[in-house]
């Protein structure tokens, strides 16, 4: 069973993010700006979200979170093809607005998920990648 809508919307509000709004940009990135034909392959216009868990994560921890907030990756997730990213407040709330890709939120166990990091950007420094900026244009 999918996340409800209820739980989604409480991280979104956490987030200060409409929800249409987010999915719309991503409809806007489209498959264009996923790294892997894999990943282009699984991304649909129903499923906004979908592959872009690493993008959503850094608009997220760069752009809305507060101090001390950490990025976060979770493995071995059925259907995902990588290492899901989220963020996680100061106040441990999980701020994962990509988690509504997945067809099963049973399936998403954040006990085991691991501190991470994201990659330095194409200025060899911390900060928001160019999908991140993209994003961040969009919305």
């Amino acid at each position: 069973m999918k996340i409800s809508e209820e739980r989604l919307q409480t991280m979104y509000e956490l987030a200060g993010v409409n929800k249409q709004t987010l999915h719309d940009a991503l409809r806007v990135m489209g498959k264009k700006h996923l790294k892997t034909k894999l990943m282009k392959e699984g991304w649909t216009h129903d499923n906004p979200t979908k592959n872009y868990c690493y993008v959503i994560a850094e608009f997220v921890y760069y752009y809305l979170s507060p101090r001390g907030s950490k990025p976060y990756k979770l493995p071995g997730i059925p259907g995902d093809d990588g290492l899901h990213r989220f963020i996680m407040w100061p106040d441990y709330s999980v701020v994962d607005l990509a988690v509504d890709q997945f067809p099963n939120f049973e399936d998403v166990d954040y006990t085991k998920a691991k501190k991470c990091y994201f990659m330095v950007n194409t200025f060899g420094v911390p900060g928001p990648s160019k999908r991140t900026r993209i994003l961040a244009e969009l919305m």
